[in-house]
C-alpha cells in the first residue's frame, strides 16, 4: 500500500510540533501551524500531538473536539458501489474520488493512499484512483482511500463490480440471433443434449480451451453456447448450415482463461440452447457444471498413438500434438522392417524416454529428449540392438532403468544403465524371475518398485487373467530386498468373478498410495475394469467411482510428477464417447487420455476422485495410450503466462502500462512463505531466499 505523505515540522527553539495531517503542506512560524486551508492551529507540546490534543480538556488547539475541524470522523469515497463491464481484452476505466468528513459535517479534501484488495481484475492507479481493468477477468474490487489522523488511520471504501463479458456469432449466424432466445422452454426432447463436458468435472486453470459439442440439431437451427460465472458471461451464437455442420463450438481461448481465473472457487455454468427452427420455438438445455481449480496442469504428456507409431508430447496449455521423433528407427522385423517405437517411460526430470522399437523383436533403447530428434534416424544414448525389454521405469537420479525382459517366458526384471544400456550386478535378494513381473513403477522417493506379479504360465505381460500387486524393497544402491504381495488380484473389493487382474500399478508424486486398474485382463484395451486407490501399506483401498464414471473402461493410469491446488493429477485411458461422433469419439470405443484430479487429504471413507476431462490435443479418431508425464516447473517472474497458478509467484497479469500478461511479482503483503514457489529474489517473506524456485530458509 502506498501512504501518502505526511508533512510535520518540528520547531525545537519555539516548542512547535505539527503532526496534524489533515494538512497537504504547512508552514511553522511563531509556534502556530498553517494548513493548505489557511486555519491556523497552536502548536502544543509534543506530548500534546501525540495524544491528538491535551488530555486533560480533550481539546485540541483550545478548541473543542467534537466540534474541531480537524477531527476527521470518516472518508466519503464516490462512487461508493461501481460496475464495469469489459469485454475480454478491452480496458476500461473507473474514477475514484473521497472527501474527509469532519465531526462539524464539514467536507475537505486531502492526500489520501489509494488500494485495492485485489489485483485480478486491473490495476488502480494509487495517485489518481483510477481503476482500469486488465480485460482477463471479472472480479470484486473493495477500494480503500486511507488518511492518517495523529497517527491512526481512517478509512473509506467502494465496492467495483468487473463483470467480463463476450459475445460473439459465428460465421452466417444472423445479427439479431438472441432475439430468438426471448421465451424459453424448459429441457424436453428438443434440447440439444450436450455431450461434452461432462457434468461436474474438476479442471486445472491453464488447460486448454474446452470443445463444447451436443447432439441434436437440424438445418436452419440457432444454437446459443453460455458459459457464465458471477462476474463474467460468455456467450456465442451459431447457425445450423446443413450438412458438414459439427455440432461444437470450440471456446476461445481468451474467453476460457478469463472463465477460468473468475471467481476461481465457484461452479462454470455451461448451456447450449437450441432454438428449433421448425418449429418456432426454443428450448433450454440442462446446465452443466464444471469447477476450475486452483491449480496449473504443468509439463507435458508423451502418449503413444498405437495406430500411427508415434510417441507425440502435448505440452501444458496447448491443444497440438508435437511429432517430436516423425522417423523412429528402422528395425528388422520377421516379417520385414518397421519404424515404430512405444511402451515408453520417461525419466523423473522429463529429459530422458525409454522405448521399446518394433512389434516383434522388442529391443529398446534410450533417447535424450532435449536434443533434435527429427533427424533420421534419431539419435540415441546406446545401439537399438543392443537390449531387449518391453517395459521400463526410472530410479529418482535416472541412473537406473528397471525393465522387464525375457523371450520365451517367463518374464524377469532387469536392471540396466540407461545411459549404456549394460546390464547392472544387483546386491541383496534376486530379482524378481518366477512370477512374470509387468508394469514396473519406481517410487518418486526411491524406496520401493511395484509391479504386477502373475503366474509364469500365463502370457508374458499382457492378456494375463490374475495378477497380485506386488512390491519390491529398494534396501540400497543397487540393492533390492524380497518382493511382497501388498494385494492379490482376487481380493480386490466389489470385484466380478472373472475381474482378477490387477494391472499398471503407479506411486502418487508424495509415494504414499498406489493407483492401479482391476479387471478381466492384463491388457490394457481388453474387457471390463476400473481404477483404484490404496495406501502403501495395503489399507484404504477405494474405488475411484467418479473418475470411472458409469462404464467399467478406465484403465492404464499415470500421475503428473506434480500436485497442484490440493490435489494430484492422474491421467488414464477409457473407451468412453467424448462429445459427439463428428468432431469426438462417441461410437468408436477407442482409447482416449482423460484426466481426473484425486485429493491429496479426502475424509475417511470419501472418493477422492473428481469427475473426469479430455486431454485436449489428441486424435480423437485414433487410439491413445501409455500418457506419461514429464515435468515443466513453475515459471519465473517476467516470463509469459496464461493464468496465475502457473506462476511461482502466483500472479499473472499485465506489466504497468498494459501489454501481454507475464508471471509478475505479488503483492508485498503478499509474500510467500516457507515451502512456497517464488519466481525470484524479493517475493519471500523476510528471512528466506528464494531458491530452486522454492522460498527456504537460507543455508549457512
Amino acid at each position: 500500500m502506498r501512504l501518502a505523505l505526511t508533512f510535520a515540522c518540528l520547531l525545537v527553539a519555539s516548542g512547535c510540533s505539527c503532526v496534524d495531517t489533515v494538512m497537504t503542506s504547512n508552514n511553522c512560524t511563531g509556534g502556530k501551524c498553517s494548513a493548505a486551508d489557511g486555519s491556523v492551529r497552536d502548536g502544543g507540546s509534543s506530548a500534546d500531538a501525540s495524544t491528538g490534543g491535551a488530555a486533560d480538556s480533550g481539546t485540541q488547539s483550545g478548541l473543542d473536539a467534537g466540534s474541531s475541524p480537524f477531527d476527521v470522523v470518516s472518508i466519503e469515497v464516490t462512487p461508493s458501489v461501481a460496475v464495469l463491464t469489459p469485454g475480454i481484452g478491452q480496458r476500461l476505466t473507473q474514477t475514484f474520488t473521497a472527501q474527509l468528513v469532519r465531526r462539524n459535517g464539514e467536507r475537505a479534501s486531502a492526500l489520501l493512499a489509494w488500494s485495492q484488495d485485489s489485483l485480478v481484475a486491473g490495476d488502480l492507479d494509487p495517485n489518481s484512483a483510477i481503476f482500469t481493468t486488465n480485460g482477463l477477468v471479472g472480479a470484486q474490487v473493495k477500494i480503500t482511500a486511507t488518511y492518517i489522523e495523529h497517527g491512526m488511520p481512517v478509512t473509506g471504501e467502494a465496492t467495483l463490480t468487473v463483470r467480463a463479458q463476450a459475445v460473439s456469432f459465428a460465421t452466417s449466424t444472423p445479427s439479431d440471433s438472441a432475439t430468438k432466445f426471448a421465451n424459453m422452454q424448459t429441457p424436453n426432447n428438443e434440447s440439444a443434449d450436450i455431450a461434452y463436458p461432462l457434468d461436474n468435472a474438476v479442471m486445472p486453470q491453464n488447460v486448454y480451451a474446452a470443445d463444447i459439442q451436443w447432439l441434436k440439431g437440424e438445418q436452419g437451427d440457432l444454437f446459443r453456447i453460455s458459459l457464465t460465472k458471477s462476474n463474467i458471461s460468455i456467450t456465442n451464437y451459431i447457425l445450423h448450415t446443413g450438412s458438414g455442420f459439427t455440432n461444437h463450438w470450440l471456446v476461445d481461448e481468451a474467453a476460457w482463461r478469463a472463465l477460468a481465473q473468475t471467481n476461481p472457487d465457484e461452479l462454470a455454468t455451461i448451456r447450449v440452447d437450441r432454438y428449433v427452427a421448425s418449429q418456432s420455438i426454443a428450448v433450454s438445455s440442462n446446465p452443466i457444471r464444471i469447477r476450475f481449480a486452483r491449480a496449473a496442469l504443468s509439463g507435458s504428456v508423451y502418449y503413444w498413438a498405437i495406430s500411427e507409431g508415434h510417441v507425440y508430447r502435448i505440452d501444458d496449455g496447448t491443444n497440438n500434438r508435437v511429432n517430436f521423433m516423425p522417423k523412429p528407427p528402422v528395425m528388422q522385423e520377421p516379417g520385414g522392417t518397421s519404424q515404430c517405437i512405444g511402451c515408453h517411460s520417461i525419466s523423473p526430470s522429463g529429459r530422458y524416454m525409454a522405448g521399446r522399437m518394433g512389434g516383434g523383436v522388442n529391443f529398446a533403447t534410450v533417447f535424450d529428449l532435449t536434443a533434435n530428434l527429427t533427424t533420421d534416424p534419431p539419435p540415441s544414448l546406446f545401439p537399438t540392438d543392443k537390449v531387449q525389454n518391453w517395459f521400463s521405469t526410472w530410479n529418482p537420479s535416472e541412473t537406473r532403468l528397471m525393465t522387464t525382459a525375457g523371450w520365451p517366458p517367463p518374464v524377469h526384471m532387469s536392471l540396466l544403465d540407461p545411459h549404456t544400456g549394460n546390464e547392472i550386478a544387483t546386491s541383496g535378494a534376486a530379482l524378481p524371475i518366477n512370477d512374470n513381473p509387468a508394469h514396473p513403477d519406481w517410487s518418486p522417493d526411491g524406496t520401493s518398485i511395484a509391479y504386477v506379479g502373475h503366474d509364469p504360465s500365463e502370457d508374458w505381460g499382457v492378456d494375463y487373467r490374475v495378477s497380485d500387486l506386488r512390491l519390491l524393497p529398494v534396501t540400497g544402491p543397487d540393492t533390492f530386498g524380497n518382493a511382497t504381495t501388498l494385494l492379490r488380484g482376487g481380493d480386490v473389493p466389489g470385484h466380478l468373478p472373472e475381474e482378477q487382474a490387477i494391472s499398471y500399478p503407479v506411486w502418487t508424486p508424495d509415494s504414499k498410495r498406489l493407483v492401479f486398474a482391476h479387471g478381466f485382463s492384463g491388457r490394457s484395451a481388453s474387457g471390463p475394469g476400473k481404477l483404484l486407490i490404496i495406501n502403501k501399506d495395503g489399507s484404504g483401498i477405494r474405488s475411484l467411482d467418479k473418475a470411472n464414471g458409469s462404464a467399467r473402461d478406465s484403465y492404464e493410469p499415470r500421475f503428473s510428477p506434480f500436485d497442484s491446488g490440493g490435489y494430484y493429477w492422474l491421467a488414464f485411458l477409457t473407451r468412453r464417447d467424448y462429445g459427439n461422433a463428428v468432431v469426438g469419439s462417441r461410437g468408436t470405443q477407442l482409447a482416449q487420455i482423460w484426466v481426473t484430479a484425486i485429493k491429496k487429504n479426502p475424509a475417511p471413507g470419501e472418493d477422492p476422485s473428481e469427475v473426469g476431462y479430455w486431454l485436449p490435443g489428441q486424435n480423437p479418431k485414433s487410439a491413445s495410450i501409455s500418457a506419461y508425464w514429464a515435468p515443466r516447473a513453475c515459471r519465473a517472474t517476467g516470463t509469459a503466462c496464461g493464468v496465475g497458478s502457473e506462476c511461482c509467484s502466483g500472479d499473472c497479469r499485465p506489466p504497468a502500462g498494459g501489454g501481454a500478461t507475464i508471471c509478475s511479482p505479488p503483492p508485498a503483503e503478499r509474500c510467500r512463505i516457507d515451502g512456497q514457489t517464488c519466481g525470484g529474489t524479493g517475493e519471500c517473506c523476510a528471512g528466506l531466499d528464494c531458491e530452486q524456485n522454492v522460498c527456504r530458509q537460507p543455508i549457512f
